[in-house]
């Protein structure tokens, strides 16, 4: 996602601009995803300060079920971008500034938000996702969803501890 910037650049700290973002990326692992959301610029003394709040979704497998839902993805992007060169392209002197290189604007004044979506979009995404809140999972024994059908498992696998007893149980129920 590419915001030409060059005219905040040449305009004083406080500046500001604001957009409407609804576009494809390839995000985490080759996934395609759509990301819409708002995306404001405010020009600072050294840069350009980025505040988005965007949205998108992913397609993940459930922690519990294994069922493959979408999942929301929200994300709140607070990041400062600076330029490669000081004093504006005339100067043609690097920076010096640290900070990542994604968090860069070209020689031409291009910003580049791809890399930042893509780590936050990362983070956002959970790391055990639930396809809903009450979901029942699998059957330990069968592998059966346990959110589709129920199962004829026994719901408590006997604690081996207890074998002795539990034969003796089971023998006496057979003579009874």
């Amino acid at each position: 996602m590419y915001l030409n910037v060059s005219q905040l650049l040449r305009e004083s700290s406080g500046a500001n601009r604001s957009f409407q973002v609804d576009e494809p990326l390839t995000l985490a692992e080759g996934t395609k995803a759509t990301v819409r959301g708002t995306v404001r610029l405010l020009r600072t003394d050294r840069g350009i300060w980025v505040s988005a709040a965007l949205e998108s979704e992913a397609i993940v497998s459930c922690s519990r079920c294994l069922t493959d839902h979408a999942q929301p993805v929200h994300m709140l992007i607070e990041e400062e971008f600076f330029t490669r060169w000081d004093g504006g392209p005339a100067a043609g002197t690097a920076s010096e500034l640290s900070g990542d290189e994604h968090c860069r604007i070209d020689e031409d004044h291009v910003l580049d938000l791809t890399e930042t979506i893509r780590q936050f979009y990362s983070l956002e995404v959970p790391m055990q996702p639930v396809c809903r809140r009450d979901c029942a999972g699998i059957c330990l024994t069968c592998g059966v969803n346990l959110n589709e059908t129920r199962c004829g498992c026994d719901a408590a696998p006997p604690d081996p501890r207890w074998g002795a007893l539990l034969e003796l149980a089971s023998s006496s129920d057979v003579e009874s």
